[in-house]
């Protein structure tokens, strides 16, 4: 008899922590940590169409490691819309580590031509949008806001 109420009371225990667990917050979301200097990779060009590539450096502050699983984002150059990008990648992360976010999408190049940013001088870079992860069995979305000056560096898919 005792056996059992012992059993139950550990599985009363486990369940309890596991719903309290679930009802926490399980991880934050990652932090976005840009060098001053950001890489954008040119891929192609086609009719005034560039596709390009960001590796967005982000780092997970969180105690867990947590997977990955894509997200939206939507970017912006000083009021320049560049549009919104669908990140469809998943990875493992672990925990207190640096990781990469591959981020693609095609831009307006004409468009953007118009606004005569000087990439040199800097611009600011906005990102909205949210993320989604899991650890523990547990999925989350998350959203996710950056603001920052950055130069950009363009990286051409041919040497000029």
């Amino acid at each position: 008899m005792k056996f059992t109420i012992c059993r139950t009371s550990i599985v009363g225990m486990a369940l309890s922590g596991v719903l309290s667990f679930s009802s926490c917050t399980v991880f934050d979301t990652p932090e976005i940590r840009e060098p001053e200097e950001m890489t954008v990779q040119i891929l192609s060009f086609q009719d005034a169409k560039a596709n390009i590539r960001i590796e967005s450096h982000c780092h997970n502050q969180n105690g867990i490691g947590f997977t990955f699983k894509g997200g939206e984002l939507d970017l912006m150059l000083d009021s320049f819309k560049l549009g919104r990008a669908i990140v469809d990648t998943s990875f493992k992360v672990a925990a207190h580590s640096d990781f990469m976010v591959p981020i693609q999408l095609t831009i307006d190049a004409a468009e953007m031509g118009k606004t005569n940013m000087d990439f040199t001088k800097g611009v600011h870079v906005t990102v909205d949008g949210k993320m989604k992860g899991s650890a523990f069995g547990i999925n989350r979305e998350l959203p996710i806001h950056y603001e920052k000056k950055h130069t950009i560096n363009l990286i051409l898919p041919y040497k000029l």
